[in-house]
């Protein structure tokens, strides 16, 4: 039997000891989430006492981490845009710096009582086209992924936040199994965008737990965008439009693509950052 005192300590010590940034901040999560106590319980009750079993269970959660586990797959899932998706090993974790695009996206289709339809490529948890099919009521959507797993997971989100009627899922490698019909308002895509030659530089969370085909794209990171940029004019509206995530360094390298395949109207967005964070890609 142990004190939530004691736990704390323990947990904090053994978070610290695994180079864990903010330990403290990390083991309040794990054990207001396996002990199943309020945050303001965490705070003042240090002499409540928990039996072996909540002890037990907690620290293999705390192992999970210390093995460098995200959180959001000991969790199995993650919050985005105040909606929580489920995550698994398949997908990317959703991140806050994605926000930017859904800004800008919800900016530019701004009538809540148009007919708007989006292509989401590499969908992963889906959270980029749910998102914004709830933030506009009248929107569909299809996302594409080259992950069955991953499409697995998106369908499932969209069925837990009431999207499952507006959102189709496809198998396919980027637009390969699109229809050539197909006409869409915004075509959005947070693609592989990290160079091989980055692989040492990440953090174990992301190299060692998310999935690689979601990650890398050759050996600049360039490899993808320059596959979309031959493909999607396509599948454009009229008076569509295109928004990419980017590495914060790859901007004028990823204009130049599009550009070149003749985009001649882009806009680059920062991140809360203020960081490069992704484009808009006009006609």
């Amino acid at each position: 039997m142990k004190t939530l005192q004691d736990i704390k300590k323990e947990v904090i010590q053994k978070l610290a000891d695994h180079f864990i940034e903010d330990p403290a901040f990390e083991t309040k999560l794990l054990i207001v989430h396996s002990l199943k106590i309020s945050a303001l319980d965490y705070a003042l009750e240090n002499n409540r006492i928990f039996n072996d079993s909540e002890y037990k269970e907690l620290m293999a959660l705390v192992e999970l981490r210390a093995q460098r586990m995200p959180m959001s797959q000991i969790f199995g899932e993650k919050e985005f845009w105040s909606l929580t998706f489920k995550v698994t090993k398949d997908t990317l974790t959703p991140r806050p710096d994605s926000e930017t695009l859904i800004e800008a996206a919800l900016n530019k289709l701004d009538d809540n009582n148009k007919q708007y339809r989006i292509l989401d490529l590499g969908t992963g948890t889906g959270c980029l086209l749910l998102t914004l099919l709830s933030e506009r009521p009248n929107a569909t959507g299809l996302g594409i992924d080259i992950s069955e797993e991953a499409l697995v997971v998106a369908k499932e989100n969209a069925a837990n936040l009431n999207l499952a009627a507006r959102a189709d899922f496809h198998l396919s490698n980027w637009t390969d199994n699109i229809e050539n019909s197909e006409k869409f308002d915004l075509i959005i895509s947070n693609p592989p965008y990290i160079g091989l030659d980055e692989r040492e530089t990440l953090p174990p969370e992301v190299v060692n737990y998310e999935p690689e085909m979601a990650l890398f794209s050759g050996e600049d990171g360039l490899d993808d965008y320059k596959k979309l940029s031959q493909q999607l004019s396509a599948y454009l509206s009229s008076d569509g439009f295109i928004l990419v995530e980017i590495g914060y360094r790859q901007s004028s390298a990823v204009k130049e693509i599009f550009t070149s395949a003749g985009f001649n109207q882009i806009t680059k967005y920062k991140d809360l950052a203020d960081r490069d964070r992704c484009l808009m890609i006009e006609f």
